[in-house]
Parts: C-alpha cells; structure tokens; sequence
C-alpha cells in the first residue's frame, strides 16, 4: 500500500489542492465541535431548568405517577416555548415593520433587502472561467473536484451603502430572531428529552442493593407475624 501511493506522481496544482482538502477538513471539524459543544451546554442547562420546572409537583406528590407527570411537563413546557418565542418574534415583526416602513417611504418593494446585506461581506469568485488554464480554481484529484487554490475576492466588497441602512437593520433583526427562535427550540427539546427521562426514573421501584436479610430484626418479644 506504501509503495503505491509513494508511486502516485501529483502535480503542484494537485498538491496544493490536497492540502486546501485537508485544511477545510480540519476546519470543518472543529466548528461541527463548537456547534456540539454549544448544544451540550444548552442541553445541560435546559434540563436544570427541567427540574425546577417540575421538582414542587413530584415533591409534594401533586403529580404521582409517570403518565401525570409527563402530561403536567410537557403543558409546562409548551408554555415555557410560548413565553421563549415571544421574543423573537417581537425582533422578527420589528424587521418587518422597518421593512415596510421604507418600502412605503421609497416605492421600492422589488429590491431584494438580503442582497443589499451581503454588501457588507467578501465575495469569491467561483467560476473556473475566471482562472488561467495554469492556475485553475477547481481541479479534479482522484476522480473529485476540489479547490487548488484560494478563490480571489471580487472587487467592491465589502461595502456600505448609505441608502441601503434600512436593509442592513432588516436582515441583522431576521438573523437574530431565526438564531433566538432556534435556540429557543432546541432548549424545548432538550426539556421534553429531561422530562421523559425524569418520568421513568421518579417512579421508579428498584431492587438495587436491597437485602431482605439485613431488613429483618427478629426477636423472640417480637416475632415475625405469620403471613397469609
């Protein structure tokens, strides 16, 4: 096996190309971790939240079997995702209203409002047209098409346009409501997965470390009564 890929001849382009392959892998990775990280701590946190939720109910036996308490959490914990998304949604419908507020007051309702915040980053160009034949963007190793080199930024990005403020407001409020509203749902999951869980542990008669033996003090002034 060694011998064979030491006998693979690669080009510079190729091997450049590998190593973009490996770079973006590795990149990949890690934010995939980030993002595990990020839902292990909301997940760790939503179910404290779970228990308080539902810790007065199963103490004070308001709530006495699994089916109960189930029922009783998840009616909680819709109304914990009601009060969650009020919210977000405010953000989102404060979005709208500028949007149509500056529709009305300039007429232009065909402008594309997401367009006009994408000024504000880099663009790349991706179209392997644009490269020389030498230097090409994308090439082909082992039968896959990966990129042999960083793409070039178009020119003219970023860029603040005056005119298009209104649009900039719009989008960044719709980002941060669809980011609230996901995090929000996810933190309602996380709490129904608590809750399932906590219904078939609270209830539960276990065994475990029990011994009859050890439970019973026999004495002849207080004998064991006869069983049935």
């Amino acid at each position: 096996m060694i011998r064979v890929l030491a006998s693979i001849q690669l080009s510079e382009t190729d091997r450049k190309a590998l190593i973009i392959l490996l770079i973006l892998l590795v990149l990949l990775v890690l934010i995939i971790g980030l993002i595990g990280m990020a839902i292990n701590a909301t997940m760790k946190h939503q179910s404290k939240r779970a228990d308080s939720m539902m810790h007065d109910v199963a103490v004070t036996h308001v709530v006495d079997n699994t089916r109960s308490f189930r029922r009783f959490g998840f009616k909680k914990n819709n109304r914990a995702l009601f009060r969650d998304s009020i919210k977000p949604f405010l953000v989102a419908l404060l979005g709208l209203a500028i949007w149509i507020i500056y529709n009305i007051a300039t007429g232009n309702w065909g402008e594309n409002p997401w367009a006009h915040f994408g000024e504000l980053f880099f663009r790349f160009k991706f179209d392997n047209s644009e490269y020389p034949a030498t230097d090409p963007l994308w090439v082909k190793v082992f039968g896959m098409t990966i990129l042999a080199r960083w793409p070039e930024a178009v020119e003219g990005y970023p860029r603040f346009e005056v005119a298009h403020i209104a649009s900039y407001i719009e989008v960044t409020l719709w980002i941060v409501a669809i980011a609230w509203y996901a995090y929000s749902c996810q933190a309602y999951i996380a709490r129904a997965m608590r809750i399932i869980r906590l219904s078939n542990t609270v209830y539960e008669k276990s065994l475990e470390g029990f011994n009859a033996n050890a439970n019973v003090d026999v004495t002849p002034e207080a004998p064991i009564p006869p069983s049935d």
